[in-house]
């Protein structure tokens, strides 16, 4: 289930199949669990509401300093700017307080979000890996949980608190404005508190020309932060690949690449700012007008004597704070748009997790023994004929060294790939123990200590030093012994020949029962891939190892050898994985 294409400020919240909120915003805000992010906000409301009590004083304050204004009563002033002192200090504490509270509800509030991304998107199932695997990964995953997360908390948290305040101040100063203004006589009909009325037609017309200005901004956010997402992404890969960009003087191609991506984006960013530009005209316009409007309707009775000049000015004061309340969806329009745009690509992400994890009802019944390995399955290539699939059977005794050969593009890395458990086109079982490890042919190493990217996944802290050099000693990497404990990034410190090193030290290490390593040894030579394959099965006694590999010098190590030409047979039948999956 895909999230709509068409943004609306006014609907950010899609709801799932269920017909509930979504899960990450339910369990994110709407569970007994975040009860220390909702007491921040209850303190924060308590605040806005004391605000409104002072913001009621201030007004009250106006009429009592413009009337002594008015007769030059000294006294009067002089205490009047006393008040004033007390009650702007109190506002101000009362705000700059809200504003630390409700900020740090915002950090409790993206900490679980972020953790239950986390969890999902680094399940078990993997579901990161699987959406890459299956062309379904929505762009950029790592920039929506790490920047959209934050500015859709921090932009939702504030829209509540900024509404709920809005009511406060409706609530507050409408029955101060209803009171103050009175009744008018138009056309021989008497309308009550004809200054409210006169409010809220302003504010309904100043929210409807919003939002025709405005209304292109949801969109314009969305494609802005796809766009930003990319070119960082970009700007990323040129980095992680700086080596062979440079090798294969590639520099003229990325920069153009990157010139692309980047005036792409200004002009989407220029678009925002003219939309915005207008938005401001308008709005930097009618606060101008808002200050006038209530002093403009208001005049008549103050020159007819029936309101003084105090008067005056709390009517001014409680039509500006009325109509800058009812404004809320005027003067939050940009905030709305924003948070329209990140909620989307956050809902995209999180019902592409779930459909993930819905289809890891896999077609392959996987099934744990605690001995060897045994399969037996049907796999679709989707880049080979429509007609043609693999029928793959085959065991893995524990102990033993079984290799697979075949040329490239034959399906050999496919069948790594099921018996790992992560079947895409395939139907049948496998039955193997659940300590179960996949080597495929980019060792994956990261910046940290040596000691950390040679015990991965278990942690650096559980093996002892001297463990973790004979491990290194064992693989001919003894001479990195100074590094152990130093935070280098070893993807691109070590040659590739050393990288393998290291994955089979890991292995070494980590003993699993069965092992499947996918070219594990091609980056080294013949007689060193001879001589790692030897040790592995001599450390991995109880280990079943199956090896893909195109050095044939490594067959006579091996206990059986296995041909992909074997495993395919032609057939008529209805294919196993349909085109429009391909």
């Amino acid at each position: 289930m895909q999230p709509s294409n068409q943004l609306s400020p006014f609907m950010f919240i899609r709801r799932s199949k269920e017909g509930s909120f979504p899960s990450f915003l339910r369990e994110t805000f709407f569970t007994f669990r975040q009860w220390r992010m909702w007491f921040l906000l209850g303190v924060v409301i308590a605040a806005y509401i004391i605000n409104i009590k002072l913001a009621v004083a201030l007004n009250d304050w106006n009429g009592r300093f413009y009337n002594a204004l008015q007769v030059v009563n000294k006294e009067e002033i002089f205490s009047c700017l006393y008040d004033f002192i007390l009650l702007c200090s109190a506002i101000i504490l009362v705000l700059v307080t809200a504003d630390y509270l409700q900020g740090r509800a915002a950090l409790i509030a993206r900490r679980e979000l972020t953790h239950r991304f986390f969890n999902r998107w680094l399940s078990e199932n993997a579901p990161f890996y699987c959406l890459r695997l299956e062309n379904k990964e929505p762009d950029n995953p790592d920039q929506r949980i790490a920047e959209d997360i934050r500015d859709a908390v921090s932009v939702f948290l504030n829209l509540c608190t900024s509404f709920f305040n809005s009511v406060l101040m409706i609530g507050s100063f409408s029955v101060i404005l209803w009171n103050l203004s009175g009744p008018l006589t138009l056309f021989g009909f008497s309308i009550p508190g004809y200054m409210f009325w006169v409010c809220l037609i302003y504010t309904f017309l100043e929210t409807l020309i919003t939002h025709l200005i405005g209304r292109k901004l949801k969109r314009l956010n969305f494609d802005s932060q796809k766009r930003e997402a990319d070119f960082r992404s970009s700007l990323l890969a040129k980095r992680t690949h700086a080596e062979s960009i440079a090798g294969l003087k590639g520099t003229s191609v990325e920069r153009l690449e990157l010139n692309g991506k980047f005036s792409s984006l200004l002009n989407v960013l220029i678009e925002i700012l003219r939309k915005k530009r207008n938005l401001e005209y308008f709005s930097v316009g009618t606060g101008q007008v808002t200050h006038l409007t209530p002093i403009f309707f208001s005049l008549p009775a103050f020159f007819a004597g029936t309101i003084e000049l105090g008067g005056l000015m709390q009517i001014r004061g409680a039509f500006i704070d009325v109509a800058r309340s009812l404004s809320w969806i005027a003067m939050s329009y940009q905030q709305l748009a924003r948070f329209a745009a990140t909620y989307e690509r956050l809902s995209t992400l999180h019902y592409a997790i779930e459909e993930i994890n819905e289809k890891h009802k896999q077609t392959v019944c996987y099934s744990t023994s605690t001995k060897g390995l045994k399969a037996d399955f049907y796999l679709c290539i989707p880049e080979r004929s429509q007609d043609e699939r693999l029928k793959v059977k085959l065991t893995l005794k524990q102990g033993q060294l079984t290799v697979l050969q075949g040329p490239s593009g034959s399906g050999k890395s496919s069948i790594l790939r099921v018996l790992a458990g992560f079947d895409r086109f395939a139907s049948g079982m496998v039955e193997s123990p659940s300590q179960k490890l996949w080597i495929t042919q980019q060792p994956y190493l990261f910046k940290g200590t040596l000691k950390a990217n040679l015990t991965y996944p278990e942690l650096p802290d559980k093996v002892s030093d001297s463990k973790a050099l004979a491990l290194l000693e064992k693989v001919g990497l003894g001479r990195l012994e100074p590094f152990l404990n130093h935070t280098v990034d070893w993807q691109h410190r070590l040659s590739g020949g050393e990288q393998q090193r290291l994955m089979l030290a890991r292995m070494l290490l980590l003993k699993p029962q069965v092992l499947l390593l996918d070219e594990a040894t091609s980056a080294l030579d013949e007689t060193t891939a001879e001589a790692m394959t030897e040790m592995l099965r001599l450390e991995l006694k109880n280990s079943a190892i199956l090896l893909v590999t195109h050095q044939s010098v490594l067959v006579r190590h091996a206990d059986q050898v296995l041909q992909m030409k074997d495993f395919y047979v032609n057939t008529r039948k209805k294919r196993l994985c349909p085109v429009s999956q391909i």
